[in-house]
């Protein structure tokens, strides 16, 4: 669980944080109040796997387009749950 920055207390669970977007703002499952992401963390922690998928176009063999999509995949979440911090919706 990752906590609010309201309360401090544990706010959503890292399945719902993978697919927690810029846009949507949800509420902490302990206090109520709204808490979201910011486009600019978001994009920082989308990017790297971005570019590793747009890698794997230049490349013919399906073992190296399959290998790099999924790496780009598991990149993108892995660095979304690591740095893409929850902020206070205001």
């Amino acid at each position: 669980m990752y906590q609010c920055p309201h309360c401090e207390q544990p706010a959503i669970s890292a399945l719902r944080k993978t697919i927690l977007g810029p846009g949507v703002p949800v509420a902490c499952q302990s206090c109520g109040k709204t808490i979201k992401i910011t486009y600019p963390a978001w994009m920082k922690a989308a990017l790297p796997g971005v570019l590793v998928m747009v890698a794997a176009l230049f490349f013919e063999s399906n073992l190296f387009v399959y290998g790099l999509s999924t790496t780009g995949v598991a990149l993108m979440i892995a660095l979304h749950l690591l740095w893409v911090p929850l902020v206070k919706e205001e």
